[in-house]
């Protein structure tokens, strides 16, 4: 077996993959836990829409057939509104939250003329944002939706 001729250049090249990983690992490490952070508040900004768009569409499809074009005016109907926003159904006895840390607080909803609309506004809250004390991270996500009452 022939064995590969040692070069003073060979030697100078020892050690420099390390050199290389080192300086590699931790950039892509950052740009994984980016990738994951936007995906995760993606995520939370879509179902903050799903929930905006139910409620809104319970909010409009209950007052069908009653007379009233106004929803708001009606206690029972922004009520079972909330809990469809919140919990994903009208009755909130031992439901779960659709989406964690959303609260009554950030649910509006509203009616204007002939529309109703509904519009949540949550913090997300990075991963990262729990290592630090001192700095805010939080990012708002505002959802909103607007459907027509009637014609």
């Amino acid at each position: 077996m022939i064995k590969p001729i040692k070069t003073p250049l060979t030697f100078k090249q020892s050690g420099l993959a390390a050199v290389e990983m080192l300086i590699t690992v931790p950039i892509l490490v950052v740009i994984l836990l980016a990738i994951t952070e936007f995906g995760n508040a993606f995520i939370q900004y879509n179902t903050l829409n799903k929930m905006a768009q139910n409620g809104v569409r319970h909010a409009t499809a209950e007052i069908l057939g009653t007379g009233s074009t106004v929803p708001c005016n009606n206690a029972t109907t922004v009520a079972d509104t909330m809990s469809v926003v919140l919990y994903g159904r009208t009755v909130s006895a031992n439901a779960n939250l659709v989406m964690d840390g959303v609260t009554a607080e950030d649910v509006t909803m509203s009616c204007t003329g002939k529309y109703v609309t509904i519009t949540i506004n949550h913090q997300y809250t990075p991963v990262i944002g729990s290592f630090s004390s001192e700095t805010s991270f939080n990012v708002p996500l505002i959802a909103s939706a607007v459907m027509r009452t009637g014609a």
